[in-house]
């Protein structure tokens, strides 16, 4: 039956489609583009201002070569930032100790060393000081110059400008961690044994996950108010949201904030995104780093640091705020304790839209429910529709499945075609359910989900409640504004209003200003098999801009869903074009040595499918696959494996220094656990059949095989930067039988005996992100 009720719309033709679809692509482009990070400032600069340029220069020395903890390069980063902050006049210091993680499995331990510096204010140090955090050890594949040498290069230079001022009132402290890749070991360290950590009033970490894009502030300590208020005052260029820290929030992700937070220290997270290709691997590089991103690190660090050097930071607000930025230029915020009011206000309007609709007979009640339920259902099966495309996409191009956590080089073409062929698989159905269910029904119906989705996080995620509160409030007086003026659906007379365009394009504003910059982050984060997720909140927007949708179809009806899909076309085959690797977009593999001092028997190992133009050399067909357990206990997928030649290295080593009976029959166990040939990272998996009572690590305790999730897998610790003489590990097990354990030492770089002889990897292939890639593992087995 077809639908009686007519359109309140005009048939407005091809110039009111092209004004609105204009009007919509502009709106999102610059939500989009404006948040881009500020312009490069050069070395020129005056001395007062952050100078990328400036700041850039240290990364010559910081991202010289990958410096992971207890390396010589690692050594060299920390003698060079030492050597900065006494030519700048401070009296830096190290603390040296050993730091414990015991909330990840394995455990870990390291030997770190920690930068610390002090510039004093004029308060005489009576006040909370302001603390500037990011980590100086990098990853093993990779020189860091993004992660995390960015940070350490804008906190110097941000100590430079601040030098050329007149004192603060309040210390600024100048924190450069040590350890954190192996599990924020020196953020702990400092937290938990340095004195100064109680002076801490605010710490403002650095950080990347990627090599450019806006330094976004992601992240802040709870009781936000306060801070939010301060940093809308004081923040050149914001880029924040309280909708990235709901949802960070939610990953299992930390950063060293994580562990000042937990140190009930106030804090505020900056990290750029874009690009998680470099991230980890030998691409995070001084040279692909964007100086833009450099700059606004930094212009955040020496703005703020200004700011909050010259407040009381004792006081404190309780309460967390919503907050999120236009254009990059200002900061909105509100008390959450706004939010449920809005979202009530928001629902009242609703429901007047709603009786309005149906009073002047342009809604039907039932065709609105239907037409609610049948966007539940799209967003269901646009979210399969785009999961299946992708999953074709893998299966035409399997040498995706060796990108970085699923990120390809070319992600983009694949994104923006997700997004069209939501728009084309949109504007389909809703031309085909226009003429029986009516545009209107299909509009509040869509306005319906948007109502839900905002009671649904202004209950459960309240810093992301703006996203669906404001949206669709506006959203719903240009609707009403439609309904208004069109007056009764049996007045033949009624008058369609000429600016009925224009009013429906401004109220779709605020949509496309939150949601496209949303999106796009949402995008650039998370791997391509989630797009089918992604796509959900586009089609959402989809859904928000039906009476645009009736618009654009009005004249020629199926132009817009066949140019959308034409477009995701092009694009899917623009992503097959670009799909190969070379020298700017190389192939990351992974491949190591591993000795058995058990067994006298070395192999190679790579976690790759199959063997590429490098690794064939040490895989030759037909390839073998098993588990490498023996180096990689937890890791128990197959791995290609084949026989390498024996190289004499000194196996780790387990010695027992004492035996003794407890009480409950069991043992306790004092071992001296070492690595000879002075490997930076040491391994113990003890057999999960045992039962630990208790375990220490130099004397500082750690937590049993009891603990959530190590019951499974055994007890474990990974220690880095083990000193000379190795460390002591005391076990109490709950058995008087022998105790197995497996010792396993590993080194960055294969056997320099081998690597002579072996072809160099061509430069369109990198080292994966693996810790263990071009690494050298060691292993012994021991019974106690």
């Amino acid at each position: 039956m077809e639908n009686k009720i007519p359109s309140p719309l005009s048939q407005t033709g091809v110039l009111a489609s092209l004004v609105v679809l204009l009007c919509v692509a502009l709106v999102c482009y610059l939500a989009v583009r404006l948040q881009s990070p500020p312009a490069a400032v050069s070395a020129d600069a005056p001395a007062s201002e952050f100078s990328s340029g400036r700041a850039r220069a240290h990364l010559a020395s910081i991202a010289r070569k990958p410096h992971p903890l207890g390396t010589e390069e690692h050594a060299a980063v920390r003698d060079y930032i030492l050597g900065q902050l006494t030519a700048a006049g401070l009296s830096p210091e190290t603390q040296e100790t050993l730091a414990l993680n015991p909330n990840v499995i394995p455990n870990r331990a390291g030997n770190v060393r920690n930068v610390l510096a002090r510039l004093k204010g004029s308060g005489g140090g009576g006040g909370k000081a302001v603390l500037l955090a990011s980590h100086y050890d990098s990853v093993a594949p990779g020189p860091g110059a993004s992660d995390d040498g960015a940070g350490v290069a804008a906190m110097l230079e941000t100590l430079r400008a601040l030098k050329t001022g007149a004192p603060l009132k309040n210390d600024v402290i100048f924190f450069f961690s040590d350890g954190e890749e192996g599990g924020l070991l020196g953020s702990r360290a400092f937290t938990s044994e340095h004195a100064w950590a109680k002076d801490v009033g605010l710490v403002l970490n650095f950080e990347a996950r990627g090599h450019q894009g806006p330094s976004i502030m992601f992240e802040t300590s709870r009781n936000n108010s306060w801070l939010i208020r301060e940093f809308a005052r004081a923040a050149p260029h914001p880029v924040a949201t309280s909708f990235a820290y709901e949802v960070y929030s939610r990953l299992p992700k930390d950063t060293d904030l994580s562990v000042f937070k937990d140190a009930n220290l106030a804090g505020m997270n900056f990290a750029y995104i874009n690009g998680v290709t470099h991230y980890h691997t030998s691409l995070d590089n001084a040279q692909n780093l964007d100086e833009r991103s450099l700059q606004h690190h930094g212009s955040y660090a020496l703005a703020l640091t200004r700011h909050f050097g010259n407040l009381d930071l004792n006081a404190s607000q309780s309460g967390n705020a919503v907050y999120f930025d236009l254009f990059a230029s200002t900061l909105v915020r509100y008390s959450e304790a706004w939010v449920v009011p809005f979202a009530v206000l928001t629902t009242l309007l609703f429901l007047a839209v709603v009786f309005l609709g149906l009073r002047r007979k342009q809604l039907s009640l039932g065709r609105t429910l239907l037409s609610f339920v049948l966007l539940l259902v799209g967003l269901a099966l646009n979210a399969v529709c785009v999961s299946l495309v992708w999953m074709l996409v893998g299966s035409l191009h399997p040498n995706y499945e060796q990108m970085h956590q699923g990120v390809t080089y070319n992600s983009g073409f694949y994104t923006l075609a997700f997004v069209f062929l939501t728009l084309a698989l949109a504007s389909a159905i809703f031309i085909l359910l226009r003429k029986r269910l009516g545009f209107l029904n299909l509009a509040v119906g869509a306005l319906l989900c948007w109502l839900v989705a905002m009671w649904l996080t202004s209950l459960a995620m309240p810093g992301a409640s703006y996203l669906f509160t404001w949206p669709l409030f506006f959203s719903l007086l240009g609707l009403g504004y439609v309904i208004f003026s069109a007056g009764h659906a049996t007045d033949a007379t009624r008058t369609r209003s000429p600016l009925t365009p224009l009013v429906l394009s401004l109220a779709a504003i605020p949509a496309l200003v939150l949601l496209a910059p949303a999106i796009y982050h949402i995008s650039v984060a998370l791997p391509l098999i989630l797009s089918g997720a992604v796509m959900v909140l586009v089609l959402l927007v989809v859904g928000l801009l039906v009476p645009h949708l009736h618009i654009l179809t009005s004249a020629r009806k199926w132009l817009l869903p066949a140019a959308a899909l034409v477009v995701a076309l092009a694009l899917l085959v623009a992503g097959a074009l670009t799909s190969g690797f070379d020298k700017e977009h190389p192939r990351p593999d992974n491949l190591f040595y591993g000795l058995d001092a058990d067994a006298g028997k070395a192999v190679w190992a790579s976690l790759d499918d199959a063997p590429d133009e490098w690794t064939t050399q040490f895989f030759p067909a037909p390839v073998a696959r098993s588990p490498v357990t023996e180096f990689l206990p937890l890791i128990t997928v197959d791995f290609m494996k084949s026989p390498a030649p024996l190289v004499p290295l000194p196996a780790p080593e387990a010695t027992l220094l004492s035996d003794a009976p407890t009480s409950s029959g069991g043992r306790t166990l004092r071992l001296r656990i070492n690595t000879p040939r002075q490997a930076p990272f040491l391994s113990v998996y003890v057999n999960p059949k045992v039962e630990i009572a208790s375990a220490q690590v130099n004397g500082k305790p750690l937590p049993t095989n009891a603990a959530p999730g190590a019951a499974e897998t055994g007890w474990s610790l990974l220690y880095y930067a083990m000193p000379a003489g190795g460390a002591e590990l005391t076990l109490e097990v709950k058995t008087a039988q022998p105790v197995e354990m497996r010792v396993i030492d590993l080194s960055y770089g294969l056997p320099q005996t081998l690597t002579q002889t072996m072809r160099a990897r061509p430069d369109n292939i990198i080292s994966t992100f693996f810790p263990f890639s071009d690494g050298t593992l060691v292993s012994k087995s021991f019974k106690f």
